[in-house]
């Protein structure tokens, strides 16, 4: 089955950095053939995208693999701290680090919608810390 749906272009980029992070981290190879196929499908779109800033864009993808990378780190080392039942400093540290990484990730994506005038734009809104 296939199903087409709209998303921004800084969701598309999210995605494409995400799947970067998986080709690097996975090993099974039965992932690794799905990882493949959706990149390619995500990275096929991406390269129709014309812009004038294309170095701007360029450098907000970059921020977004890199904030993907700590996100995916963070995510790990909660799981290490909940099996091992840790719920000390490092825990609280990295708990803390999500939101403030996933908010500056958000306005990444935002910064990507509004170079590349995307029709479609993700809006957040939370509780201010």
């Amino acid at each position: 089955m296939k199903i087409l749906a709209e998303i921004s272009v800084g969701e598309l980029f999210d995605k494409i950095t995400i799947l970067n992070i998986k080709l690097k981290k996975i090993n099974d190879p039965e992932k690794l053939v799905n990882i493949k196929t959706e990149l390619k499908v995500l990275i096929d779109q991406s390269n129709k995208i014309i812009l004038n800033n294309k170095d701007r864009l360029d450098k907000c993808v970059q921020n977004l693999q890199k904030i993907n990378e700590e996100l995916w780190d963070i995510e790990n080392i909660k799981r290490d701290c909940e099996a091992n039942k840790d719920f000390g400093d490092t825990f609280i540290k990295i708990s803390r680090d999500v939101h403030f990484k996933n908010d500056i990730r958000a306005s990444i994506k935002k910064e990507i919608n509004l170079l590349s005038n995307s029709k479609i734009s993700e809006e957040k809104e939370y509780t201010k810390y």
